[in-house]
């Protein structure tokens, strides 16, 4: 069967959205804005990704929020649709198989990392200097 793979990088749009499906599995579903330079034009491209229970489950634990980089492997589907007032578009769906961030952490990310590992400053006992041994003939 054929399919069309699919790598991209870019900023996700909004926060991720998880829901259930008839089978009561969560997915999640998000829209990642990806910039494309032609000449001295830069475009945006918007792709719907749609992440099943276990990138669902990745994506929850590692906390993905609007505005974060991350690069996705997935399959592509293009879906053509009409909205209400009966204009036609055509939408790009990626079936995401793998994500990884990249770039930098955004700085208010920082900001609540730091705080949240901050450990009240204590005193620390340092340990004395021992000789541990030297007891071969090699020279030095």
């Amino acid at each position: 069967m054929p399919y069309a793979s699919l790598n991209l990088e870019g900023r996700l749009v909004n926060d991720p959205e998880f829901k259930q499906g008839k089978d009561n599995h969560e997915f999640c579903v998000f829209r990642v804005a990806v910039n494309q330079r032609h000449g001295d034009q830069e475009q945006a491209s918007f792709y719907n990704c749609i992440g099943g229970e276990v990138m669902s489950a990745r994506i929850r634990k590692a906390g993905l929020k609007k505005g974060r980089m991350i690069h996705i492997t997935g399959d592509l589907s293009l879906r053509d649709y009409q909205t209400r007032n009966g204009q036609s578009g055509t939408s790009a769906d990626v079936s995401i198989q793998n994500w990884h961030f990249v770039g930098t952490k955004p700085k208010d990310e920082e900001v609540s990392a730091t705080q949240a590992n901050a450990a009240p400053a204590q005193q620390g006992s340092a340990y004395p200097d021992q000789y541990i041994g030297d007891d071969d003939d090699l020279p030095i």
